[in-house]
């Protein structure tokens, strides 16, 4: 999330949403959102994980996530899935790449 922060005005200034979602409770989700200073919304899919089976991103080993970026057009096409588990790094830098290209290509 806080590389998604760092990039956050580059995306936004091209139209791109940014939204964080976890298995994390709505009250850690907005202590961390706080702590680093998120201006985008973290959402929490607890206690149900949902949103986490719905997009195959679910761990064997318990109830969270992997990590995992989704860019979907303005049309909400799903363009780019980054799932780089190693290199959280990989996510926005990734995710402006993709925008970017969305971008180019309109």
């Amino acid at each position: 999330m806080e590389g998604f922060q760092r990039r956050y005005r580059e995306l936004k200034a091209m139209n791109a949403h940014v939204v964080g979602v976890s298995s994390d409770t709505w009250a850690t989700q907005g202590a961390f959102a706080r702590e680093i200073g998120v201006e985008f919304p973290l959402l929490s899919d607890w206690p149900s994980n949902r949103t986490i089976a719905t997009f195959g991103v679910g761990r064997d080993d318990g109830p969270t996530a992997m990590r995992a970026t989704f860019v979907f057009d303005a049309e909400g096409v799903l363009r780019t899935v980054i799932d780089d588990q190693g290199d959280m790094q990989a996510h926005p830098d990734g995710a402006f790449e993709a925008v970017k290209a969305i971008a180019d290509a309109g």
